[in-house]
């Protein structure tokens, strides 16, 4: 199916021009449901994440898009690594499962739960990240898509707050 995708996405440029990169990310973003993400921010610039619970460059990351919540939505997707142990599981299980979402996240990405999370269960919406991060072909984080520009960026970027546009 996803081949007949790209090929469809491939001929549609040809034919009509445009970078075949944009429709690719374009088709990509689509593809993602964003009713499945932790949303935070009540801004109209939107960011889709991908992000895990101990990843430094993940965690300076939020330090800075949490001062533009106002201006930006964000749409984030967990990532705990296997490789990484139990405790960052059960870091994505709390913010995943918790009913106060953002406190949750800004425990974890800020290190105040860092050796001392609650023991929480497993949370299926983490379940259902994983599935959209794989399907993404999601290998490092942080992971950001700007769905205005159709433009991804992988890895920590100072310039990402420049990229949405948001003026310091």
């Amino acid at each position: 199916m996803q081949r007949i995708v790209l090929l469809l996405i491939l001929a549609s440029s040809l034919l009509f021009g445009g970078s075949l990169y944009d429709e690719l990310i374009k088709e990509q973003i689509r593809s993602i449901p964003k009713d499945k993400a932790i949303v935070v921010g009540k801004g109209n610039r939107e960011l889709i994440t991908v992000i895990n619970p101990d990843c430094p460059h993940c965690r300076a990351e939020w330090k800075e898009l949490r001062k533009h919540l106002n201006e930006l939505r964000i749409y984030i997707f967990l990532f705990p690594f296997k490789t990484w142990g139990e405790e960052n599981f059960r870091k994505a299980y709390y913010i995943a499962c918790s009913e106060n979402k953002l406190k949750a996240l800004d425990e974890v990405m800020l290190g105040k739960l860092d050796g001392r999370v609650p023991n929480v269960g497993k949370c299926s919406l983490v379940e259902e990240h994983l599935k959209v991060v794989e399907k993404l072909g999601v290998n490092g984080v942080p992971y950001n898509i700007i769905p205005q520009k159709n433009k991804i960026i992988e890895g920590f970027s100072k310039d990402l707050i420049k990229e949405l546009g948001i003026e310091k």
